[in-house]
């Protein structure tokens, strides 16, 4: 089984390095952003591996790519806005009725600042962001532009720690402890 798996790494490897494997990552982290649930991050980690003298370039595209995606996934949200609104009105009003939606509204609008940031650099699914954002009608503009500081600086700290010490171990449990710091701090907020 491990001969299967280190054979699995190398051929990854090998292909890692390829100008269509980064134009896949650009393309998966654009799609990660509004449907995909696989996290983005390991497939980065292995084309800065394989080239890790580029890995400013590319983290800064695949944050690019994400932050499109999560323009699209806002306006799908945006576009959904009716939808959902009726299907609330069809629920128990405990449920999700009018009241619910308006006070989840009430309170995105209030924290969306804090949720896209968080939703951005961590690995909590940040499509579920983006189309939330875009459904309880967030601003597009400051929307994409928190998007762009917290995926700007999850990719750059993932390619950043992979190229430096290219350790997917250390990257992985580093951002772990990022986002429990993050969690750790809103719960003592609130």
């Amino acid at each position: 089984m491990r001969a299967y798996f280190t054979q699995f790494l190398d051929f990854i490897m090998r292909h890692a390095g390829t100008g269509k494997a980064r134009l896949f990552l650009y393309l998966f982290s654009a799609l990660e952003s509004i449907i995909i649930p696989i996290p983005v991050d390991p497939y980065l980690a292995a084309c800065v591996l394989a080239r890790s003298k580029d890995w400013i370039r590319i983290s800064l595209l695949t944050a690019l790519a994400s932050v499109i995606g999560g323009g699209v996934g806002w306006y799908l949200g945006f576009a959904l806005q009716d939808i959902v609104a009726q299907m609330a009105m069809l629920l128990p009003e405990r449920i999700a009725g009018e009241a619910v939606f308006s006070s989840v509204s009430a309170a995105f609008a209030e924290l969306g600042i804090m949720l896209i940031l968080i939703g951005a650099f961590t690995p909590l699914p940040y499509k579920i962001i983006a189309i939330s954002a875009g459904l309880f009608g967030y601003g597009l503009l400051p929307f994409l532009l928190l998007s762009a500081v917290g995926r700007t600086a999850r990719f750059l700290l993932v390619g950043g720690l992979i190229a430096c010490r290219r350790d997917v171990r250390m990257a992985t449990g580093f951002a772990s402890l990022l986002l429990l710091l993050i969690c750790a701090g809103i719960y003592m907020t609130r």
